[in-house]
């Protein structure tokens, strides 16, 4: 009788020992899964203004105010984007400015150019383009909006970010509007 006892005994402790284990280890999966989610969340909300720069931006409007536009599907065409990846390589110069270099492309040329950000809470969204300059290949398309783009960009003294987007602005009302390229 003892033996049957002990072998009922033991199996349902088996048993229970199995239920448990199951429990414990969805709750464990459970609480990982939150504890990484919440720690991206985190990751993401404490990021610098040039982290969250530091992307390829492709060109959706290009606002001169001159009259002279071009549509969505001129900048597809073109392939047009702006790179300020390596913002996130970010570099003080000899007079204790804080500079990176950038590119952009707009089906042609390549542009390039030095920018530095106020990355400061509380000082605005400032930025600056300069040392604009430009590859010298000889393109028959494009060429009116890389010249207008490049000409333009070191007006580009404000930025705004809004999610996915980014919007520079000049003194003077012109605006180039951009979405990330690794907004999906």
């Amino acid at each position: 009788m003892v033996d049957k006892v002990d072998y009922y005994f033991l199996s349902k402790l088996k048993q229970e020992m199995t239920t448990k284990s199951i429990f414990l280890s969805v709750l464990l999966i459970f609480s990982t899964t939150i504890l990484f989610s919440s720690c991206k969340s985190n990751k993401m909300a404490n990021l610098t203004e040039n982290e969250k720069l530091a992307r390829v931006w492709m060109l959706t409007d290009l606002n001169l105010n001159d009259g002279n536009n071009f549509s969505k599907e001129d900048f597809v065409k073109a392939g047009a984007k702006l790179d300020l990846t390596k913002l996130k390589e970010i570099t003080t110069d000899l007079e204790g400015k804080r500079i990176a270099q950038g590119s952009a492309f707009m089906g042609c040329n390549t542009i390039f150019f030095t920018i530095s950000t106020n990355d400061k809470a509380n000082s605005g969204n400032t930025i600056n383009f300069s040392q604009v300059g430009m590859t010298r290949k000889a393109c028959q398309e494009n060429m009116e909006l890389e010249t207008r783009f490049s000409k333009n960009l070191s007006d580009m003294i404000e930025y705004q970010l809004d999610g996915h987007f980014l919007t520079l602005s000049s003194v003077d009302g012109k605006r180039m509007k951009f979405v990330a390229q690794d907004w999906d």
